[in-house]
């Protein structure tokens, strides 16, 4: 069972993030699901520290589209103006308690009472953020190309008063994961609220819910990783500022196997603060290829190097790398580049 169980969760690891929204929304909109969540009170969603959505997500204007290119954003924006508008009325903190983040799970009738909304306004806005989830591939395109590879955009790296956080793109990942109460599966379970097939749905269900979970905090706990790591760097965009961290000792910090943190960041980028996007994996640089990496834009900014031994030194002054001499040469071999011509007066400095 658990070998099975583990053959699920790398498969939807490996799920490409539109098939996976897909999942979340075709889940949550089954009736199964809104009777759990709704009724019985059984599930509720639990929000990850230091996350919230993108706070590009408000800016919902049609020349946001990814260049024009996704008809289907751009129809589903012009199709809603009318709620757009409503959304701007209420204003960011009421669209998050009520909509965004509806954490006291009211009625559609007590929302739309304390928002002087129709019933079927509270619809329409709902309907909205599970489209808009679906479709912030479309919407947050990404804007690199890798051969096979591609690329979603998952999440920007933004800043508030307290540090950074994770601005995800999507609605259905920043709500966080699926807090699930079984004492009361249970209780209800005794109490004979379920039919036996009913009970059978049920946890087919809870175990879907699970499995979502699986993906949303391996996801959630790399970018914070990485983003305590490279923290100097995120903030000052300099490239010196980046720190080897390789995939090997990401995996160990947050206990997972090291090929599903590899499956979980293959074909994922973040924006960053300065609105740059890159791929998650150059924020996990190997520390001999992140050496190596230096050491080739140092050749090539810098070609009056009298030895391996000032190649050493340089890497020290500028990026704040140690490296011991003969491993400069060994590296230095493996990029092709010639060694230093020694000369009977070496430049000063050099």
């Amino acid at each position: 069972l658990g070998q099975i169980l583990r053959m699920e969760q790398a498969n939807l690891l490996e799920m490409p993030e539109d098939e996976f929204k897909r999942l979340i929304a075709d889940i949550e909109q089954s009736f199964f699901f809104k009777r759990l969540y709704h009724k019985e009170k059984l599930i509720h969603h639990q929000r990850f520290p230091r996350t919230d959505i993108s706070s590009s997500f408000y800016q919902l204007e049609e020349e946001r589209v990814a260049g024009k290119g996704s008809p289907d954003v751009e129809s589903l924006l012009l199709s809603k103006e009318h709620i757009i508008r409503q959304i701007r009325r209420l204003g960011l903190e009421k669209f998050k308690r009520y909509f965004l983040f509806p954490e006291s799970r009211m009625t559609l009738e007590e929302i739309a009472r304390e928002n002087t909304l129709e019933v079927s306004e509270v619809k329409e806005i709902n309907s909205l953020i599970d489209e808009f989830s679906i479709m912030s591939e479309f919407y947050h395109s990404s804007n690199i190309t890798s051969g096979i590879i591609r690329y979603s955009k998952v999440a920007s790296v933004e800043k508030d008063e307290e540090g950074f956080i994770i601005g995800y793109f999507s609605p259905s990942i920043a709500r966080g994961r699926y807090s699930i109460d079984y004492e009361r599966f249970e209780e209800l379970k005794v109490a004979g609220a379920f039919t036996e097939v009913e009970v059978k749905e049920a946890r087919q269900l809870l175990k879907k819910l699970e499995l979502i979970n699986s993906r949303k905090d391996t996801l959630t706990k790399i970018l914070q990783n990485i983003i305590d790591r490279q923290a100097v760097y995120l903030e000052s965009g300099n490239l010196r500022a980046l720190l080897p961290f390789s995939q090997k000792e990401l995996a160990e910090k947050i206990e997972l196997a090291p090929s599903s943190v590899s499956r979980a960041i293959r074909g994922k980028s973040i924006d960053t603060p300065w609105g740059e996007e890159i791929p998650l994996k150059h924020l996990l640089p190997r520390p001999k290829r992140f050496k190596k990496e230096l050491l080739r834009q140092l050749l090539e900014s810098d070609k009056g190097f009298s030895s391996d031994e000032a190649i050493r030194a340089r890497l020290w002054e500028k990026f704040g790398v140690a490296i011991s001499r003969r491993s400069v040469a060994n590296l230095r071999k493996e990029l092709r580049f010639p060694a230093a011509q020694r000369k009977g007066h070496h430049p000063e400095g050099g």
